[in-house]
């Protein structure tokens, strides 16, 4: 991303996620309060307007963008929403299990981290960004934090992780290495090179103890090799290149769960742990919606 420009993807998946909160038959796919906090946050972040919140409520616009996602990537809003939803739920799980350390890295405008520090305040949360999008994010969490109070156990330090290793920020956090924690990377892994994705992984194992998860999403290949994101790939792939957030890496689960194993981690990928449609979609009775298949649920645990 653009060294000064906070992180224009980050945006557009909060706004994703509003959308879906707008919609009656697909809202409480969400977790709780999500939408709500996501569509405060951003409008305190002054990158949500009240022309935009009436948009997203117009039938006629509605019908248009659904038209424009049902033909270019069916199903892409849902999927964010399930994103956010399995990730909410697999952190609580961990708290449930023992964890007190929770790290978010490149939350964006995600409020997961937010939501749960008031719920859990033996636990301790930190999100780790780039600066450009944090320092926008501080702000509006500072307006948000006069009406919700603020939570002494989140601290958002900024890092550009390109630069700076993260275990590296973590030691100068004080981060415990013995305390069983949880990592959340949604939609992190793509923007690294291959290489950086297996240093990313080296430097978490190294600063977690046996038990502790790691939660994320990746996406899969297209048929030559590159980061598959529906029938505009080409066209998607350019426009965030343009953005200064080019996609640099995808993979198979067979290579990735090769992958987790050589740095320390064993990779859970149990179908209704990982697979959205079935652990969400058919419980609900919405088994008929559609539902891409380009990004993926990495939970794994640390050996």
């Amino acid at each position: 991303m653009r060294a000064h420009q906070a992180s224009q993807t980050a945006v557009k998946i909060s706004r994703l996620l509003v959308y879906v909160g707008a919609d009656p038959r697909r809202a409480p796919l969400l977790p709780m309060g999500a939408a709500e906090l996501t569509e405060a946050l951003l409008r305190a972040a002054g990158v949500w307007h009240d022309w935009q919140r009436r948009a997203y409520r117009a039938h006629g616009v509605r019908s248009a963008l659904d038209w424009l996602e049902d033909r270019f990537l069916a199903g892409q809003s849902t999927h964010v929403a399930l994103r956010k939803r399995v990730l909410d739920d697999e952190t609580r799980a961990a708290i449930e299990a023992g964890a007190v350390q929770v790290l978010v890295v490149g939350a964006g405008f995600d409020t997961l981290a937010f939501r749960l520090a008031r719920m859990h305040r033996h636990v301790r949360f930190v999100e780790i960004d780039h600066p450009a999008t944090q320092s926008l994010k501080r702000h509006a969490l500072a307006e948000l934090d006069r009406i919700h109070g603020r939570a002494t156990n989140l601290r958002l330090q900024p890092a550009d992780l390109g630069a700076t290793p993260l275990p590296e920020v973590l030691d100068e956090l004080g981060w415990d290495r013995q305390a069983r924690s949880v990592v959340v990377a949604e939609g992190v892994l793509m923007y690294l090179g291959e290489h950086e994705v297996a240093d990313f992984l080296r430097g978490v194992a190294s600063r977690l103890c046996p038990g502790s998860r790691l939660l994320g999403t990746y996406l899969v290949p297209d048929t030559q090799g590159r980061p598959y994101v529906g029938k505009l790939g080409g066209i998607t792939r350019a426009s965030l290149r343009i953005m200064g957030e080019p996609l640099r890496w995808a993979t198979t689960a067979e290579k990735l769960a090769s992958l987790l194993e050589g740095t320390g981690f064993t990779m859970r990928d149990e179908p209704g742990r990982v697979d959205l449609r079935m652990r969400y979609l058919v419980p609900a009775g919405l088994g008929d919606l559609p539902l891409p298949d380009h990004e993926r649920v990495l939970v794994a645990e640390r050996r």
